[in-house]
Parts: C-alpha cells; structure tokens; sequence
C-alpha cells in the first residue's frame, strides 16, 4: 500500500469585502467555537475543513488513475451559502475522475454551526483551495 500526503495551500477568503471588519464574521466549521476572534475563526474552519478533506480523499484513486505519478495537484472552489451548506463546487484536476471525487466528497461536507455574516446579516462566503497529494515511500 503507498502512503500519500497532503501538501495543501489553503487558499480561503471572505470575498465579500475580503477583510475583516467589526461587523463581520467568518464561516463556523463543526468544531470551531462561535465565540473565536475573526482570525481565529478563520484559522479554526480553513483547518477543519483542510482535515475533512485530507480524511475523505480517495487516495486509492488517485494511485489507480496516476500509478506512475509522485504527485498530482487539484483546485477546489465552492460556497458556504447563507444557510451554512456548500454549493457552486468547482474543481479543476489533472484526471476527470479526481475531479469528480473532489465535488463528491465537498457535497458531502457537514453544514457549517453558523455561515459567514456582515452587518448580522448572513451572506454567502467563496473557498478555494490548491491541493497537491504527494505518494511518500
């Protein structure tokens, strides 16, 4: 069995004003507390879901589809719309079926405890990601 790893650069922003402001607040993913600082709310969700996606990953995929390979990158963008669930998921791969894996297991996201609001008003929040799996051994 090969081993493989994630080299990720999370790449995720409110892009609504794209910066923190006193009446903002970021997405609350399932085990980060509502009560964090913009910035550590921030920090808390990016790495929630950066372990969603490393423990839901298809990696015996991606060692059929590329066998050769060492690694292979693929870019994920989706919405937390105002009610805390994913929707407009867009994923570019080198490999149709890696792509096809990736919106898969986004859709299949828990809903977040609270999506991103300004003003208290609930609003809907861009991620992207770039994401290599690297085989180890």
């Amino acid at each position: 069995m090969k081993l493989f790893v994630f080299v990720m650069t999370f790449l995720c922003g409110l892009f609504l004003s794209a910066q923190e402001a006193d009446n903002s607040t970021y997405p609350v993913f399932r085990g980060c507390n509502q009560e964090l600082s913009f910035e550590e709310t921030k920090q808390c969700t990016s790495d929630k879901i950066v372990d969603y996606i490393k423990v839901s990953f298809n990696y015996e995929l991606a060692d059929k589809v590329f066998p050769t390979d060492l690694t292979t990158k693929f870019y994920v963008e989706f919405t937390i719309n105002e009610k805390g669930k994913t929707e407009e998921i867009n994923v570019k791969a080198h490999h149709k079926a890696i792509a096809v894996d990736v919106i898969q297991l986004i859709k299949r996201m828990p809903k977040f405890k609270a999506p991103g609001t300004i003003d208290g008003k609930p609003v809907a929040t861009r991620f992207n990601a770039l994401m290599t799996v690297r085989l180890l051994g």
